[in-house]
């Protein structure tokens, strides 16, 4: 299995303006999570999240971004979910990518999850004109 959910951190989030969206994918549960990056407020609304190495010291805190872990049923209704997420998330248009990354449950246990990113080359355009999110927590914006 190459990655065992979706790791969730902005607008598909619980509270989220897509969350209903996340919702119509039958997922099995959600749980907090975090994965290691850089969270950015853009201009448009939403936010980007850059990825980065694992810090030294656990979740929460610096270099760490916080969301949920969403779970499925199998790999079968996580790709179905994925499908449905694609065009949402701008996928086909190059505006998010998705890549498997390592997360973190809010109890410790380590999962991989499918994440929506912004590209790395990105990162310095991001620097410039969106808010960094130091806490890496988007929830004031939910």
């Amino acid at each position: 299995m190459l990655s065992d959910g979706l790791f969730v951190y902005g607008t598909l989030r619980e509270g989220g303006p897509h969350h209903a969206w996340l919702l119509r994918t039958h997922p099995e549960g959600l749980t907090a999570a975090w994965v290691a990056g850089r969270l950015f407020h853009l201009p448009a609304g939403y936010p980007a999240l850059v990825p980065g190495p694992e810090p030294t010291a656990p979740p929460p805190g610096p270099g760490w971004v916080r969301g949920e872990f969403v779970g499925y049923e199998d790999d079968q209704e996580l790709e179905s979910a994925l499908a449905d997420l694609d065009p949402l998330e701008g996928v086909e248009e190059d505006l998010f990518t998705r890549e498997v990354l390592p997360v973190v449950l809010e109890g410790g246990q380590r999962y991989r999850a499918w994440v929506y990113l912004f590209h790395v080359e990105r990162l310095p355009r991001l620097e410039r004109e969106a808010v960094e999110l130091p806490d890496g927590d988007w929830a004031p914006y939910l």
